[in-house]
């Protein structure tokens, strides 16, 4: 009698594959015949899953997002798991977005990969834009939780200065990552959340010399 297969766990087999795939040799390599081939499958179970490259590529796309969101939330003060005050629960969520250990490395090279491709692939745009949408959120929730005084105005922007710093860190620690290593990106994150906790608010576009 054949094995039962699990759809759910076949399609997380896939999923997996499809980011091996893309740390190794990056998205243009991902087609159903690649996965296939690196979830030691044959295309027709693949395709029995996903139509078409580009729904398994969405679907890759909302895992990874998914994934990483779910970390931030968890080490949010304001999240599902036990979290962590102040200035300490902000950082530990920025740290979920840096590569500090392989699970972290390989949702940020894959995150990476496809937030670049939806520039040209219309099919991705949506969780490229949900996935910036719920972290600027999540971001912006742990700075008010910081500094509840600020204006909404600058609570947005505060969120995403932290979110673009992050970024920006990551990809350079992806790419410089010998000597950028996980100590130096810690320091740094706690630099951004010490200088965002000692700030002195800003009170209206005059005082900064904005009109």
């Amino acid at each position: 009698m054949p094995r039962r297969v699990d759809a759910a766990e076949r399609r997380r087999e896939v999923v997996d594959a499809v980011k091996r795939i893309v740390v190794a040799d990056g998205l243009a390599r991902v087609s159903l015949r690649e996965v296939a081939g690196e979830a030691d499958l044959v295309v027709g179970s693949v395709r029995h899953y996903f139509a078409t490259s580009s729904d398994l590529l969405v679907c890759a796309f909302d895992d990874v997002v998914d994934s990483v969101l779910a970390r931030v939330l968890d080490a949010s003060p304001l999240g599902r798991g036990a979290g962590h005050p102040g200035e300490e629960g902000l950082v530990a969520q920025l740290c979920q977005l840096l590569p500090l250990d392989e699970e972290r490395a390989v949702d940020l090279c894959v995150w990476s990969e496809f937030k670049l491709a939806a520039r040209t692939r219309p099919e991705l745009a949506d969780t490229a834009e949900r996935g910036h949408r719920s972290l600027a959120a999540a971001l912006g929730a742990a700075v008010r939780s910081l500094r509840p005084e600020l204006p909404d105005e600058e609570l947005v922007v505060e969120a995403e200065r932290l979110l673009a710093t992050v970024e920006g860190l990551g990809l350079h620690a992806m790419l410089q990552g010998r000597w950028l290593d996980a100590a130096l990106c810690s320091a740094v994150v706690r630099a951004q959340v010490a200088s965002l906790a000692a700030a002195v608010p800003r009170l209206s576009g005059a005082s900064t010399g904005i009109h």
